[in-house]
């Protein structure tokens, strides 16, 4: 029906003309055309009615085409990256191989060029758990600890890349202290991210993960000799009381909301 066009014109006048825009005027309009023949087919006669009782099934169809717009933006995004990983991943190997060969040959230096290897595998790791988890973000809640997961696994890659670099470039001594510093990272990231994502049980989490932070700082902190073991350990005990005032705040704030039995009496008569 010319009305449905019209309708469907005037409501995406003001959008600029686009692949994406023609194809949703497109499949609106079949859509709308099919619907009246279904009424049609049921009985009603009445076109003006019929156009009437269409349209009012969608009544912002402006809207529709800005969600139709964001979503098919975000598919063809991740189509596109689906295509670079599946045909960057090999071409990023094969490049870092011969960056390997060339400069071993060139400089005839090939006992630390194995990090060139590694840390493509890391990077590619990391690319495709980022992809993933982006994915797995969008699906119910029971499904982030896989996120979270992976997230862990990602700084934990970050962290003994760094650990191997250092312990090549300047030596093995004092590296030990960037393993228990990428634990530190991956507590605190995973924290962050209980909260961001709204997780159950993140405040278990957090009087989990203070004190843990806590004895690896100590830990770092003694083993490099900044803090002396007999007088670091009072770390710990900052932690526990760090943990302690966070609780007496989650008690006081939970103390503000008290239980009225008239209250839910009156919403279950509702």
């Amino acid at each position: 029906m010319k009305v449905f066009i019209d309708a469907i014109e005037n409501a995406c006048k003001d959008v600029k003309y686009s692949e994406l825009l023609y194809k949703y005027k497109r499949d609106l309009l079949d859509e709308m055309n099919d619907r009246a023949c279904d009424v049609q087919q049921a009985g009603l006669t009445d076109e003006k009615v019929i156009s009437d009782l269409i349209l009012s099934e969608y009544p912002d169809i402006r809207g529709d085409f800005d969600r139709f717009f964001a979503l098919e933006k975000r598919k063809r995004k991740e189509s596109l990256e689906h295509k670079l990983l599946a045909i960057g991943t090999p071409l990023f190997i094969i490049l870092a191989v011969a960056v390997y060969v060339i400069q071993g040959i060139m400089f005839d230096t090939w006992s630390g060029n194995w990090l060139i290897i590694v840390g493509t595998a890391f990077v590619m790791c990391i690319l495709c758990a980022l992809a993933a988890n982006r994915k797995i973000l969008r699906l119910k809640k029971v499904f982030h600890p896989i996120a979270r997961l992976l997230t862990a696994g990602c700084v934990m890659l970050v962290a003994v890349f760094v650990f191997l670099l250092c312990g090549v470039t300047i030596g093995w001594g004092s590296t030990w202290v960037i393993i228990p510093g990428g634990v530190i990272a991956l507590l605190l990231g995973d924290l962050a991210f209980a909260f961001i994502t709204r997780q159950k049980f993140v405040m278990i989490n957090t009087f989990i993960y203070i004190p843990a932070v806590f004895t690896l700082l100590y830990v770092i902190l003694a083993g490099v000799g900044i803090v002396t073991w007999g007088k670091g350990w009072a770390l710990i005990l900052l932690g526990v009381a760090l943990d302690a005032v966070i609780g007496l705040c989650v008690l006081l704030n939970n103390a503000k909301y008290k239980y009225k039995q008239e209250v839910e009496d009156i919403w279950n008569e509702n």
